[in-house]
């Protein structure tokens, strides 16, 4: 029997966790590295996993701090992006599992380091965007993790010990740290990666698994 973790809300990823965008997202992340920085498919795979969960933005300029062709890079993938990423289909059990955490009583948020406007759009256009009680995305100086889980906790009235966060990266572990419990999904990164990180809390292989570890609390 699994001990249950309270929570009023839980807080989901978007890509790779949701949708299974990441292949997409690596191949055009590696792409505009190779084509721009001049490193090798296997160097520029290495960094942008290295970074995965980040917005592209920061992923570049960590990887290349200073260089004339960041902003290029930047600006080259964000259309990329946004040319293909209504295309990119949820994980089969993503609808369900958050209607099952509705109905059990339990709000759920999108946190992505997508456009808000672009993530937003994106489950409007699937006509699920009301199974959400928020949709957050990315816009400079409001992101993913610190600005995101501070936007839910003053602007819906819940208490980080209240929130559970789902994701799917490393970076996504390293960015709930002070503020709430995580939950890691294995998959681009394994289990011994998480722990080597210091995660040493719960890891599933599923989306739909989630249910089975929360309850309402």
């Amino acid at each position: 029997m699994v001990d249950k973790i309270a929570c009023k809300a839980v807080i989901f990823d978007f890509d790779g966790t949701l949708a299974d965008s990441m292949p997409f997202l690596e191949k055009i992340g590696v792409e505009m590295m190779m084509k721009y920085f001049g490193v090798s498919k296997e160097d520029a795979t290495q960094r942008y996993r290295s970074t995965t969960g980040l917005p592209y933005e920061h992923q570049v300029k960590m990887n290349f701090p200073d260089h004339p062709k960041c902003e290029t890079a930047i600006t080259e993938f964000e259309k990329l992006k946004i040319d293909r990423i209504f295309d990119q289909q949820l994980f089969e059990d993503t609808e369900s599992t958050v209607r099952e955490l509705n109905a059990m009583g339990i709000d759920v948020f999108v946190s992505s380091s997508t456009f808000q406007t672009t993530i937003e759009e994106y489950f409007r256009r699937l006509g699920i965007e009301n199974l959400f009680r928020g949709i957050l995305g990315y816009r400079p100086g409001f992101e993913k993790g610190a600005d995101h889980f501070n936007h839910i906790h003053s602007e819906y009235n819940l208490e980080f010990s209240d929130m559970l966060f789902v994701g799917d990266s490393l970076k996504d572990y390293e960015r709930s740290q002070g503020f709430c419990r995580f939950i890691g999904i294995v998959g681009m990164f394994s289990s011994e990666d998480f722990k080597s990180k210091g995660h040493s809390g719960r890891l599933v292989q599923r989306l739909s698994e989630i249910t089975n570890h929360v309850i309402i609390g």
